[in-house]
Formats: C-alpha cells, structure tokens, sequence
C-alpha cells in the first residue's frame, strides 16, 4: 500500500472517535448523526486529500474528492465495526 492510500486508510481510522465524541457531545442519533457523520467524513477527506503529494486547494476536483471520500467512509466504517464488535 502506497503512502497516499495509507493516509486516506489512516484519516478514516481517526475520523470515528471524532464522529463518536461528536455525538456524544451534540447528543445525536438517527439521521441527524448520519448527516454528521456525512460531513466529518468529508471534511477528513478533503484534509487527506490536501495533505497527500501537497495537493493544492485549487486542484481539487468532485472525483477526486469523492473518490477520497469513499475510501475515508470505507475505512471508519470498518474502524467502527471493530469498535462495536470489542
């Protein structure tokens, strides 16, 4: 696995104990919690996607970031998976 995919692997692994603490926090549940977790993931994503190779603002595109985005929801769902099953 190439350092780029790592990070994305990495950011989604990091992004659930902030989606967990976030609704903790917020008191959150049902859809409203799918939607933050929707919006931490993109967030994570766009992070990632800007800190691999240095990419600049400028030069992101929509599949670029979704594609980025899928990977990150990939892997904080099987962080929180693994979570759960603990």
């Amino acid at each position: 696995m190439e350092l780029e995919q790592a990070i994305y692997w990495i950011a989604g692994g990091v992004g659930v104990p902030v989606i967990q603490w976030l609704k903790k926090r917020l008191d959150m549940s049902g859809k409203a919690a799918l939607w933050l977790t929707v919006g931490v993931s993109v967030a994570v994503a766009v992070g990632a996607l800007y800190f691999s190779d240095g990419v600049a603002v400028a030069d992101m595109t929509p599949a670029g970031i979704l594609a980025v985005f899928g990977q990150v929801l990939a892997a904080a769902t099987i962080a929180y998976q693994a979570l759960v099953a603990d």
